[in-house]
């Protein structure tokens, strides 16, 4: 059995529920899963519960994953997506002095400065370049086992893993973690992946069995919460996204005519951002062939054409972003128009407090790199938002505005300042509280965010109390 490739394994789990098929996928990728959760987590407790929640994740999934897919690189993003989640309410960023000096010494030595921004790097590279590395260098797979797995010629995986490896190399130099390319393989082949527990896989794959049968208590929160986020992260590469019911107090003729209209966008958008993705595969591939053998002249000019017709789609961008836009106005009118369970409301008011809470991290590490001041505008601190800031909402900084830019040293008490807020406050329409009829959502200074609510449409009062005086004090104190 140990011979059989892992998609044949999970086939025999998925059609004959072998168990153990099952558990010879956890023994293979068992290192590799805790480890990623071990970097997320930092506490190996709270890593062997992540490893046990991607397992059962795996399980549910075992007979719905697409032919051909690379059991490793799914492991690898499922794993980042489950600690997000289990680490969402828990988040403790620590901005930390970097060194300005390059990195040297030995592996072990070059690991320690890697490793606690290893897995924030991993996330600024798209999934394809995630998966190649994960193959390369985490599991230590030759450059033809890597290029096999993914079924491409060798000599592209080399191109590919080494274009992965420069920007990772990039990223990490922006941290003022300076190290080559050789440095950073050798340390990440050699530290990136940990031995788990020694009783950790039997006991993950027969919890991952059960759970995957009947799941339930913390661990089934956390599938369950792990699951929402990776629909959410794979619906955000279209324009689209999740069309919002009409109620059936809307009258009948608006509500078809605006659900048409946003179907309509969201095809019309799905169309051109599938065909820049695939110009831009065809372009990359002809760009590697490029590298290593010339072209005959027909081939460069197919190459030429290519290149002119992904910049004629780049610049539709700018309409996509347009129908994405008029998309939101119609999903918002038509989310006024109907009244919200308990349920949508606070799934609402947790998006905008996720949203809000990636945009005040990211203006901390822009203030880091610029003397401790927060940035005037989104834009500055553009570069700075992970790419794994989930928004299932469709928000828009359009709805939020920056309220604090100054120097984050002045504050007294960051807990207390009002960082970001919700232009427009929204009506509450599930509360039997007569004090509770508006809420707007708010992120403070020192990363954390919250949803007041008042019984009318004024906030002014604990705006006031939330902003510094010129002192850095505020009225809370």
């Amino acid at each position: 059995m140990s011979e059989m490739k892992d998609m044949a394994l999970l086939g025999q789990y998925s059609g004959k529920g072998s168990e153990e098929a099952f558990a010879e996928i956890v023994r293979r990728h068992i290192d590799l899963v805790y480890s990623v959760a071990l970097r997320y987590a930092g506490r190996a407790e709270d890593a062997q519960d992540i490893a046990q929640t991607v397992f059962t994740l795996l399980c549910r999934k075992a007979g719905k994953l697409r032919e051909g897919t690379v059991l490793t690189g799914w492991l690898y993003e499922t794993t980042r997506y489950t600690a997000l989640r289990f680490m969402r309410n828990n988040i403790r960023r620590q901005l930390r002095e970097r060194q300005a000096q390059a990195v040297g010494g030995d592996s072990e030595s070059v690991w320690r400065h890697l490793a606690p921004l290893l897995e924030e790097g991993m996330t600024r590279l798209s999934e394809g370049d995630r998966t190649l590395l994960a193959l390369r260098y985490f599991e230590n797979k030759s450059g033809a086992e890597t290029a096999t797995a993914l079924g491409i010629e060798e000599w592209a995986a080399r191109k590919r893993i080494e274009r992965a490896v420069e920007k990772l190399r990039l990223f990490f130099a922006r941290r003022r973690v300076s190290v080559s390319a050789g440095a950073l393989t050798a340390a990440i082949s050699a530290h990136s992946v940990q031995a788990a527990p020694v009783a950790l896989a039997g006991t993950v794959a027969a919890a991952a069995v059960a759970n995957g049968v009947a799941g339930s208590g913390s661990v089934a929160t956390v599938v369950t919460g792990a699951l929402k986020l990776m629909t959410w992260t794979n619906t955000k590469t279209g324009i689209g996204g999740l069309i919002v019911a009409a109620s059936l107090t809307v009258p009948f003729v608006i509500q078809h005519q605006a659900q048409a209209k946003m179907r309509e966008l969201d095809q019309s958008a799905r169309r051109r951002a599938e065909e820049l993705s695939r110009l831009q595969e065809d372009n990359d591939r002809l760009s590697d062939s490029a590298a290593n053998r010339s072209f005959a002249s027909n081939q460069r000019q197919d190459l030429e054409n290519l290149r002119i017709e992904a910049a004629a789609l780049r610049e539709e961008t700018n309409e996509i972003a347009r129908l994405g836009a008029e998309k939101r106005r119609l999903e918002a009118k038509i989310r006024h128009d109907q009244p919200k369970t308990v349920v949508e409301e606070k799934e609402d008011a947790m998006a905008k407090m996720s949203y809000s809470r990636s945009w005040v991290i990211a203006f901390h590490e822009y203030a880091e790199q610029n003397g401790g001041r927060f940035p005037a505008k989104f834009e500055d601190a553009a570069a700075f938002l992970s790419g794994d800031a989930t928004n299932a909402a469709a928000l828009a900084t359009e709805q939020f505005e920056i309220v604090f830019h100054g120097m984050l040293s002045s504050l007294k008490a960051p807990q207390d300042v009002i960082a970001l807020r919700e232009k427009e406050a929204w009506e509450v329409t599930t509360s039997d509280n007569p004090n509770v009829k508006w809420a707007k959502a708010y992120c403070f200074a020192d990363g954390h965010a919250e949803v007041h609510m008042e019984r009318e449409n004024n906030f002014d009062v604990f705006e006031r109390k939330h902003s510094p005086d010129e002192n850095g004090d505020t009225q809370t104190r």
